[in-house]
């Protein structure tokens, strides 16, 4: 059984996890015309220097393969901002690729992005506390992998 301690922590992540998300998910919709998780797509793609293929994406997004197959799909139609390909070698492959307004989109949204991470997470916390917060999550990520079954998002 989980101690008050434990989920008053648990809690306290949930809640700034929800409302961080909100504020950036809003900030993204209003002034980018992007959901968050259409630009986490294009950060993942960017990553990975501009192009990924589907199965180490939806791994990279914590989504189904199902779910990355969908976002792409839509950010492929809705605005040309990824594209689908298909190498001539492996005919089984499909590779997500960032196109030029991909990019462009990507970088129009580096300042809202920038703006909610320092106006509701950073400008709160002292870099010792930033640190120590990533450490901590990133501790808990890693004795948690994601499986098969674990979709988070989609």
């Amino acid at each position: 059984m989980a101690s008050e301690e434990q989920l008053e922590a648990w809690r306290a992540v949930w809640r700034a996890d929800s409302l961080l998300f909100a504020h950036l998910n809003n900030r993204l919709r209003a002034g980018a015309g992007m959901t968050y998780f259409e630009h986490e797509v294009l950060a993942a793609l960017d990553r990975a220097g501009g192009r990924l293929r589907m199965a180490p994406l939806a791994a990279e997004l914590m989504i189904s393969r199902s779910g990355a197959t969908r976002l792409v799909t839509k950010l492929e139609t809705k605005d040309g901002w990824v594209t689908r390909a298909t190498p001539p070698t492996d005919r089984r492959a499909t590779w997500a690729e960032l196109t030029p307004a991909g990019r462009d989109a990507l970088a129009a949204a580096r300042p809202l992005v920038d703006g909610v991470v320092a106006a509701f997470f950073a400008d709160h916390l002292s870099p010792a506390e930033l640190r120590s917060v990533a450490r901590a999550l990133d501790r808990l990520a890693d004795a948690n992998p994601g499986s098969s079954d674990t979709e988070c998002g989609l």
